[in-house]
């Protein structure tokens, strides 16, 4: 299904428009990376479900370290996560689409049609549920619509947060904020209806769209926290109902992601309000302050486990973004880094390999990546196309 969204479109390095300016060119790698992030962390299974970090780190030195990671569909096949995400980005490139409501459901059917091309990549229980339920079958009398899924407590994983960052490099700019945070919580909302997995979706892809902006990624907490989390509370205020999107339903799962970003900004001395940038100024704190000794894996590990919902870290919507961030803002441009703090972890590292590896392209391009890594990796041509779609 995916090939014939294709086009040959060509890619531009810089666009200015009267919205801002975007590198175009690092859309291509973002997308490209963030497929290498899953399949390096999913290992054809091997490693997304391997809770010995150790372990992990020594088969990687066993292959011979990053450079060389051969990344093919035999031995290093892509997840759910990519599949998924591939499922995003055709969804938000329909030339038919005029609305959100028209984007809302071509990301349904996008994600119904990709379930087609899951074996071997274990996709998770919660997407397949609710895929399911959108699903017609001959036994179903009832199929459910995009937004008809209902609320749940068990819905807050990463399922919504390992497949939106596309939407940032669709709608970048300020001025496309409001579509942005529509869409994005919509894309976690299908299928993960708890604000801990739908609001993972929208950092997700904001985060992409400040990094293809080249907005510096320790500012990022500071444009959540006080610009997009008020007008997220509002659409979901908006379009809150009496049945399955009931706001009262939700104030658990928001006050849980948002305490848990609070917490890490605060561990890192990252500001999350204008107050707290300005005695972070006034005191010169050089911000993210890391521990002395997180360059040593079992560290981070220890610190991943600890924000996590169930002691897997990376598998909700909340950690599985702040690891994401985390492991971006201690790498900077280093993309040997980047893969050891990102993906080579004991928790559910495809996931925010995934996330963090799309955020690292879209800032870094190419920039010290082996092309071992991805110019075998699956599906590469269609990510290309659609990386291309996306740009127009």
């Amino acid at each position: 299904m995916f090939h014939k969204f294709i086009s040959t479109l060509t890619n531009k390095k810089i666009t200015q428009t009267i919205m801002g300016t975007i590198n175009k060119e690092n859309i291509k790698p973002a997308m490209l990376l963030s497929a290498f992030g899953d399949a390096c962390g999913y290992k054809n299974g091997i490693w997304e479900f391997e809770k010995s970090p150790s372990r992990i780190y020594e088969h990687y030195e066993y292959l011979g370290g990053y450079k060389n990671l051969k990344i093919n569909k035999k031995d290093w096949r892509l997840s759910d996560d990519t599949i998924m995400h591939i499922a995003t980005a055709i969804a938000i490139t329909r030339p038919t689409n005029t609305d959100n409501e028209s984007i809302c459901k071509e990301l349904a059917k996008a994600y119904i049609h990709s379930m087609e091309d899951m074996a071997g990549r274990a996709p998770g229980i919660q997407t397949i549920n609710s895929v399911s339920l959108m699903t017609q079958t001959g036994m179903r009398s009832k199929v459910y619509q995009w937004n008809e899924i209902d609320f749940s407590d068990r819905a807050g994983g990463c399922g919504g947060s390992m497949r939106s960052m596309c939407i940032g490099f669709k709608y970048w700019s300020d001025e496309q904020l409001d579509t942005l945070i529509e869409l994005s919580i919509e894309s976690g909302r299908i299928t993960h209806n708890n604000p801990v997995g739908f609001l993972g979706a929208l950092v997700s892809a904001l985060f992409a769209s400040y990094a293809i902006r080249s907005i510096p990624p320790k500012t990022w907490p500071l444009k959540l926290m006080t610009e997009v989390m008020p007008k997220a509370r509002e659409y979901l205020e908006k379009t809150s109902n009496s049945s399955n999107r009931n706001i009262e339903n939700y104030e658990k799962g928001w006050n849980y992601f948002w305490n848990s970003w609070k917490s890490y900004l605060k561990l890192r001395q990252i500001p999350s309000n204008p107050d707290e940038l300005k005695a972070a100024n006034d005191k010169g704190i050089d911000y993210p302050v890391f521990p002395k000794d997180y360059s040593d894996y079992k560290v981070r590990e220890n610190f991943y486990h600890s924000i996590s919902f169930s002691g897997w870290g990376g598998s909700s919507g909340h950690d599985s973004c702040i690891i994401a961030y985390d492991a971006l803002l201690g790498s900077a441009d280093n993309w040997e880094e980047m893969i050891k703090r990102s993906v080579l972890h004991g928790g559910d590292n495809d996931s925010t390999g995934a996330i963090g590896c799309c955020w690292w392209g879209a800032l870094y391009g190419f920039n010290g990546v082996p092309e071992c890594n991805y110019e075998k990796i699956e599906y590469k041509s269609i990510i290309e196309g659609l990386a291309k779609e996306i740009s127009n």
